[in-house]
């Protein structure tokens, strides 16, 4: 194991005992999705009125077709559901950041709680949350080795609000308690809301459809629901040989695809399923080399053959157009892996 994927090791233990999982009952109704995309492109708009008269009601609807893909949201009456972003805002290099966001004034809640509040990581190697709701507070956590640079996003979180009227930016003032660059010499970073995208009851909504997405409103909210033919893809990364490892690191060279992984640096559209097993996981693409690099430690080790991360990718690419370079592998014990095992992308997929 390298030295510093085991620095990435310890880091990942202390990010986590930083932020206690403390919490209560969380009062709001949750599970609500709203997804917001920053392109798209309208192709046609149809509308329909229709009327009852038994019950005097009528319901009109507008439907409109778009050419990317999104996901199904709907919202109950009396509610607005939303995802709130939040991003540094100025030019700064980190490597820990650790922020509080009060929503006292706001009404409602994030949803979930304690370190079970429902939050996306979009920067750095490792996050931590924490929904404090008796205090009515969101702690976030953040950690890198190699360090992430803004402006960029670093997490999304879902929230739940009562009535038709959306939350701006100024209520949920942050307040940064710890930051430091990747050296552990002070930063200075600005932590701001960036964004904020809801859907809530009696037809209002800002979710952005992309392209080949059809979208629906109406009178007691909106269904935007996935048509396909985007031109997005999922990358499938398998562990290929029947080893179990503590540490693994490979290289992407992805020049021959034809396309680019969505997002760049630690911030590039990627996940892993062996997070959910407790190993820490990092990715970074290198948009200048067209190359994507993961590393994986996990303390109790995980067994090929396995899935090890999926990548959103825009282009419909061959799996053989990825040529994958495995650099360091290791047993829970720390021993190598000799020969180093096997790496490939099992599939790709349209998402």
């Amino acid at each position: 194991m390298t030295t510093w994927m085991r620095n990435l090791s310890v880091l990942g233990v202390a990010v986590l005992l930083a932020v206690a999982s403390t919490g209560c009952d969380d009062d709001s109704n949750h599970g609500n999705i709203v997804t917001t995309t920053s392109t798209s492109s309208t192709t046609s708009t149809t509308a329909t009125t229709s009327s009852t008269s038994t019950s005097s009601t009528s319901t009109t609807s507008f439907t409109t077709t778009s050419t990317s893909t999104t996901s199904t949201t709907t919202g109950p009456v009396g509610q607005c559901a939303c995802e709130v972003t939040f991003g540094v805002t100025n030019v700064e290099t980190l490597g820990a950041l650790q922020y509080d966001t009060s929503y006292a004034g706001v009404g409602g809640g994030f949803d979930g709680t304690g370190g079970s509040v429902d939050c996306t990581r979009l920067a750095g190697d490792f996050a931590a949350f924490n929904d404090i709701e008796a205090e009515s507070k969101l702690s976030s956590a953040f950690i890198s080795a190699a360090g992430f640079t803004g402006p960029v996003d670093v997490a999304r979180c879902r929230y739940t609000r009562p009535g038709n009227v959306e939350p701006v930016a100024a209520d949920f003032p942050i307040t940064i308690t710890d930051q430091s660059k990747p050296d552990f010499t002070p930063a200075n970073a600005t932590v701001e809301v960036t964004n904020i995208g809801c859907l809530c009851s009696g037809g209002t909504t800002t979710t952005t459809a992309g392209p080949g997405t059809t979208t629906t409103t109406t009178g007691s909210g909106t269904t935007t629901t996935t048509t396909g033919g985007g031109g997005l893809f999922n990358v499938a990364f398998d562990l290929t040989d029947a080893v179990t490892a503590g540490a693994l690191q490979f290289e992407v060279d992805y020049s021959g695809a034809g396309g680019n992984f969505t997002g760049s640096g630690a911030g590039v559209a990627c996940s892993s399923p062996l997070s959910a097993g407790g190993a820490f996981v990092s990715f970074n693409d290198v948009d200048a080399s067209s190359q994507l690099n993961f590393a994986a430690v996990a303390i109790a080790g995980f067994t090929g053959p396995t899935t090890v991360a999926n990548c959103e990718f825009d282009a419909n690419a061959n799996p053989a157009d990825f040529v994958i370079t495995v650099v360091d592998a290791s047993a829970p014990d720390l021993s190598p892996i000799v020969p180093l095992p096997t790496v490939t992308v099992s599939a790709v997929t349209p998402k």
